[in-house]
């Protein structure tokens, strides 16, 4: 089985594939809405970036990189001057359980490549928000929405990816993931997602 698979078959690979994309793009639908209020971060365009993310299988070529791309203004409080954003690929990653962030070697690598970004959508809760047996997107969907107070956000910007690659490399960090698939990633526990991105909550009430 190949190990793009992460010892799953080729069927349910797909749908997982197709499942998480839709829930993603679900996901980045509701960040630019909420991102809209952020004094820091002005989104003016959005698009996919390259396919046209609807889930379909890819037989072939590479799939690593970023799923979005934004356009708009960057201007935090500790910066001389703003940065303007222009097709900054983006990519998005939903991650349904607490504690940690996993990320593997190859994509991190691929996203230092094209200088992507990464906005990580997380649960803080006790509320089992993993992919459903049944692959029931809508009643997925309405159990997140239920528990969306324990939803929290952040980006970690592209010089900070570059920055935990090289410091993962360097510190020979790396380690074989065995739920996924045993393929060489890290694991980053939550409390050090502060050296990577601030956090903000997913409601503003």
């Amino acid at each position: 089985m190949s190990k793009r698979f992460d010892n799953r078959s080729v069927d349910t690979f797909k749908r997982d594939i197709k499942f998480g994309t839709q829930l993603e793009r679900y996901f980045f639908r509701e960040w630019i809405g909420k991102i809209l209020d952020d004094p820091c971060v002005r989104i003016t365009d959005w698009d996919n970036n390259g396919c046209d993310n609807d889930g379909g299988f890819i037989a072939h070529g590479d799939t690593s990189g970023a799923d979005f791309k934004i356009s708009g203004t960057l201007n935090y409080y500790d910066m001389k001057r703003p940065k303007q954003m222009t097709d900054w690929p983006i990519e998005l990653k939903w991650v349904p359980t607490a504690g940690k962030l996993t990320l593997k070697e190859a994509d991190l690598k691929a996203y230092v490549r094209e200088e992507a970004n990464i906005l990580f959508i997380y649960n803080t809760g006790k509320a089992n928000l993993r992919k459903p047996k049944d692959y029931n997107l809508d009643r997925h969907i309405k159990n997140i929405e239920n528990n969306a107070d324990y939803l929290r956000y952040g980006i970690m910007w592209h010089w900070d990816v570059k920055k935990l690659y090289r410091e993962a490399k360097r510190k020979d960090l790396f380690q074989p993931i065995s739920y996924m698939g045993n393929k060489s990633g890290i694991v980053i526990p939550q409390n050090q997602f502060k050296w990577y991105f601030s956090e903000k909550k997913w409601t503003t009430k």
